[in-house]
């Protein structure tokens, strides 16, 4: 089986994390699949005008093309060019990979917008069928007026001609149905390693207890600043805690917030750190805690219940879906109050949770074994299905 990943996301040199959850899934796929992920991607530091990258993954390989755009004076021509250029690149990438891989069974689009653009011309020119798995909270309420005009159209047409769509949760489901996205829809959640995220007890002899934060800390989905307030109210009922943060972009404003509001003894910022840092991290953690505005299906929930520790979390997107009382605690999103009555909740209770329990949820839910599995379930399906039924 012959599979051709196009990632609207995927990790880049000065982004290294930007759709590493794309990347899992496909580690998470069985042997007999063939995964080559194809990338186009404008390179500033190149010298000539195209280079062709190639990476081995554990299970695939990534075919990188390089391209060195023009530097118009006027942005707006800028962008048409690489939108004309960026086609032809691809193209030229396809061409590449059955030269030198092999012709693809289908592709397995991830995230719908931009690279869908791209998957449906294709399924138009040479009747190549695609696959589209959806994490992008672009359709959640929230993002109702990002989500307008043309842009709408085009996410609702490459949905509406995908083979079948693999949301990660279903309330993102519900969503795309709600902006015109109508299909055939299996559910499959995120991937952990659960090898890597595993269960360690906890330390009993510490002073303050530990709680763990990872995001990109943009704060109108993160909604961090709110949790800094709720943690300043909190200094000033009781001492014995830690938040600690892992955060893939810098944050000097936080920095200086926690600095000019005596939250320096208890919120220690990390920065970047490699997967095994942060299971390390939630090996010593007490418990998570996330209070975003709006979410899919974050995969640090599903890491949290890797290792078997308990989430305090915000009623977002498929949050509920995961956080049930045996594994953690909602709160409403932006409700303050709440979070400060369930973060003095969960430091006082977080041990009456069953940790073995949690990370057996989520070694049957959200394992690769798990998740590669179900993928390739709809794999066959599409393989097996005629091509002229796949068109629409």
């Amino acid at each position: 089986m012959n599979v051709l990943h196009l990632l609207s996301w995927f990790p880049k040199p000065d982004d290294p994390t930007l759709g590493n959850f794309c990347i899992r899934q496909i580690e998470s796929l069985p042997e007999d699949v063939h995964s080559v992920i194809l990338s186009v991607y404008d390179d500033p530091e190149l010298t000539q005008e195209m280079e062709v990258v190639t990476m081995e993954g554990t299970n695939y390989t990534h075919v990188q093309i390089h391209f060195r755009a023009p530097r118009f004076p006027v942005e707006s021509l800028r962008r048409l060019w690489r939108k004309g250029r960026i086609y032809r690149w691809y193209q030229w990438g396809l061409d590449y990979v059955q030269k030198h891989y092999f012709t693809p069974d289908f592709i397995h689009l991830h995230v719908a917008y931009p690279l869908g653009r791209i998957a449906l011309r294709w399924k138009r020119r040479y009747r190549l069928p695609y696959l589209l798995t959806e994490h992008w909270t672009i359709y959640q309420p929230q993002n109702d007026a990002l989500l307008q005009g043309r842009l709408r159209r085009q996410v609702v047409r490459i949905g509406n001609h995908a083979s079948a769509i693999l949301p990660v949760s279903d309330d993102l489901r519900r969503n795309m149905e709600r902006v015109g996205v109508h299909n055939r829809f299996q559910v499959i959640y995120n991937v952990v390693n659960t090898d890597r995220f595993t269960l360690s007890a906890p330390c009993q002899d510490r002073p303050k207890k530990q709680m763990l934060h990872i995001s990109t800390l943009r704060d109108e989905a993160k909604n961090f600043s709110g949790l800094l307030r709720t943690l300043e109210r909190l200094k000033d009922v009781r001492t014995d805690f830690e938040l600690h943060v892992i955060h893939d972009y810098p944050a000097p404003d936080f920095e200086e917030y926690v600095r000019q509001h005596g939250l320096s003894e208890h919120v220690i910022f990390h920065g970047k750190q490699e997967p095994e840092g942060v299971a390390d991290f939630f090996a010593k953690s007490d418990f998570f805690v996330l209070f975003s505005n709006f979410e899919n299906l974050p995969c640090v929930i599903v890491e949290s219940f890797a290792s078997g520790v308990p989430v305090l979390s915000t009623d977002v997107g498929g949050v509920s879906e995961m956080v049930t009382p045996e594994r953690g605690v909602l709160v409403r999103a932006g409700d303050e109050d709440a979070l400060l009555e369930q973060l003095q909740y969960m430091l006082d209770h977080h041990g009456d949770f069953n940790g073995e329990a949690i990370r057996q949820y989520a070694v049957e839910t959200f394992s690769m074994k798990r998740i590669g599995g179900q993928i390739y379930e709809q794999y066959l399906l599409i393989q097996n299905t005629p091509a002229r039924s796949q068109s629409r």
